[in-house]
């Protein structure tokens, strides 16, 4: 039976070092990655966070990140997830859980309880290779850092106005991601016509311990320039690079009431391989029943 969860407002040395030693077994044996790379990297970074620990026989057996935030947003490692868990958050409520996976074995109960949808992502994958890009007069070429940031950047923002976390990128964020080491230009594409920035497919490769995967990390196409097929073809050059690393298999994540993008998506090979979630419990509402876990 898993043990109690206790919310901490931060780390010593020691239990950072369990906790990092959890996530690194749990991708081990999960071959995912434990925490959604935001979340790891603030923890990396040592940034003002709270923490949810279970312990069970005096060691460390669970996990979850809570970001500080307007309504706190607590993400638990895979594998973590519990009962248990939701009636500690439920004492900070208001607070927003994110779920990866979310089976409806797990969200059914919680929004019978009162926490109610937010947002919902789909994770799709297909194999590789993939059809290659057709011929195009576009310029298709590799980021170049320092030179392309800011011409990336407005681009972003506008294809991606409104989006709940990709709209409000910043060369402060841009650089923290160029910094990290899975980052590789080569894999940072950008499609230009003439002058003018109108698609864009950034790759990144997940270091797997059953295999590395490919995803398809950040897409987007410049207002102006879609409903013209710029979409299928920035995703398709993006394939055909993962092809080129020798990868087998490549994924990406979509909202899950995007339905054209999905249609592309299904179009293009991918398939629903689980789902993502965002809960919210605005206030006091009574949490599930905590029932052992099998």
């Amino acid at each position: 039976m898993p043990g109690a969860w206790t919310v901490v407002d931060a780390l010593d040395e020691a239990t950072r070092d369990e906790v990092v030693a959890l996530l690194d077994a749990v991708e081990r044996e999960e071959d995912d990655e434990a925490l959604t790379e935001d979340q790891r990297e603030r923890l990396e970074r040592g940034e003002p966070l709270r923490h949810a620990l279970r312990r069970a026989g005096g060691r460390l057996t669970g996990y979850a990140v809570i970001v500080p935030d307007a309504v706190p947003l607590a993400e638990p490692a895979l594998g973590s997830y519990d009962d248990r868990l939701v009636a500690a958050l439920a004492g900070i409520a208001p607070v927003t859980l994110l779920l990866r996976p979310a089976p409806e074995s797990v969200t059914a109960p919680l929004l019978a309880a009162g926490w109610r949808p937010v947002r919902g992502l789909l994770r799709m994958r297909r194999p590789l290779p993939a059809d290659p890009p057709p011929p195009t007069d576009l310029t298709v070429r590799a980021f170049r850092p320092g030179k392309d940031d800011e011409a990336w950047i407005a681009q972003n923002n506008a294809a991606f106005a409104g989006h709940p976390t990709q709209s409000h990128m910043t060369v402060e964020r841009l650089a923290r991601k160029l910094a990290q080491p899975w980052f590789d230009a080569a894999g940072f594409l950008l499609l230009y016509d003439g002058d003018d920035l109108v698609a864009s497919c950034w790759t990144k490769v997940h270091h797997l311990a059953r295999g590395d995967v490919g995803e398809i990390y950040v897409i987007s196409v410049a207002p102006g320039a879609q409903r013209h097929g710029l979409g299928r073809l920035a995703v398709l050059s993006g394939l055909q690079h993962m092809t080129e690393l020798g990868l087998t298999t490549a994924e990406l994540f979509v909202e899950s009431d995007n339905d054209r993008a999905i249609a592309l998506y299904d179009m293009l090979g991918f398939h629903a391989v689980a789902r993502v979630v965002e809960l919210r419990l605005d206030g006091a509402q009574p949490a599930p029943t905590a029932r052992p876990t099998p």
